[in-house]
């Protein structure tokens, strides 16, 4: 009898012992995965602040700020963190005639000028802990890259998205011989690697382009016509944009066109108003994907955009030295580019949910 008694409820405590070992390990799963996810976002943003000299450092927070040795030669702190002469002597009220040699210490120039050493501490107060986002910010090239980026991204997602959706509506079915031919063509980039025809696009879009007036010389024309060149090359018909709307569109039954027809609905009514609306899911599940292909280009703006009007990664990668590599601005410059991203998704984030769960219930 006892055993009966106490079997029901050693059972029900079970389950419930079992079940909050499930949640605790569920939460505790949770916690790890967003902690090893935003781990390597948290550390990007601390090295920004972690001068050069201490680059191999792993530091978990942001190091106390250090002050600068008067022993330190100019020259040194122009190559290895970006110092500005010109506003360092117009701070320190120096005739912007004179000359600095680049082993000249600062303590010399405090003597050789009659500046009082407290002035030059005071200067670079926080330089080495906010040297790079200093540097960064006074860039004006870093604001026109970003914007120049955001362009490109944009005009080439949606170009990708219009485009892929003419090309599926009339491959779909794949009743005929001419439209199987022209499927198999876009099926055959899967197997072409980009750098084999690298060359030979660029001598092309570089035929095409130069013979618009104004493209070769520097201006306005022909960044303007460098940025276009770059959106078509993204825009371009590729195997997945083409594989994507041609099997969406021929699942969409035929009696709906038919029937749009027959009430009265022209080609154009029928694409906007029938047929944007069932493609929605292949359309947000291929802007997933081309979004940050193309946000983070490095080869395409770097081949066919000049310095002067590069795009994101190609501008970090010029702040790359010859002899020495200010990694202050670079980590800075990496975090920078990480936000406009976040917050796309964070306006978005439904969409790109729905997107990546295309296909994955039905009904």
């Amino acid at each position: 009898m006892s055993k009966a008694n106490t079997s029901p409820n050693k059972s029900l405590l079970t389950v419930s012992v079992r079940r909050r070992i499930i949640r605790v390990f569920a939460v505790t799963v949770m916690l790890l995965y967003t902690l090893f996810t935003l781990f390597p976002f948290y550390v990007l943003f601390v090295r920004s602040f972690v001068s050069t000299k201490d680059a191999s450092d792993l530091h978990l927070w942001i190091p106390p700020s250090q002050e600068i040795s008067l022993d330190q030669e100019v020259g040194n702190l122009s190559v290895f963190y970006d110092l500005d002469l010109t506003d360092l002597k117009t701070a320190l009220g120096i005739a912007p005639t004179e000359f600095l040699m680049s082993r000249t210490t600062l303590r010399e120039v405090s003597e050789k000028y009659n500046i009082p050493e407290e002035n030059i501490k005071d200067y670079f107060s926080g330089f080495y802990t906010y040297n790079g986002w200093m540097n960064l910010l006074k860039n004006p090239g870093f604001f026109g890259a970003i914007g120049r980026t955001l362009i490109v991204t944009i005009f080439s997602v949606a170009g990708i998205i219009i485009l892929s959706i003419f090309t599926g509506l009339g491959l779909a079915g794949l009743k005929r011989k001419d439209q199987m031919a022209i499927y198999n063509i876009y099926l055959l980039q899967m197997v072409i690697p980009g750098m084999l025809i690298l060359l030979p696009q660029y001598m092309m879009m570089q035929g095409i382009l130069g013979l618009i007036p104004g493209y070769d010389e520097k201006g306005p024309t022909r960044w303007v016509l460098q940025l276009v060149g770059l959106i078509l090359i993204n825009i371009k018909g590729t195997a997945l944009s083409t594989m994507v709307f041609t099997s969406a569109i021929s699942a969409i039954p035929k009696e709906l066109e038919e029937s749009a027809k027959l009430d009265g609905a022209t080609e154009w009514q029928y694409l906007r108003y029938i047929l944007l609306p069932l493609l929605k899911v292949p359309i947000v599940s291929l802007a997933v994907i081309q979004l940050p292909l193309i946000y983070n280009q490095f080869l395409e703006p770097y081949v066919y955009l000049d310095p002067d009007n590069s795009t994101l990664l190609p501008f970090i990668q010029s702040t790359v030295g010859q002899f020495s590599t200010n990694f202050q601005v670079i980590y800075a410059a990496i975090f920078v580019s990480i936000i406009p991203m976040v917050l796309i998704y964070l306006m978005f984030r439904r969409m790109f949910v729905q997107g990546a769960l295309a296909g994955a219930i039905k009904g």
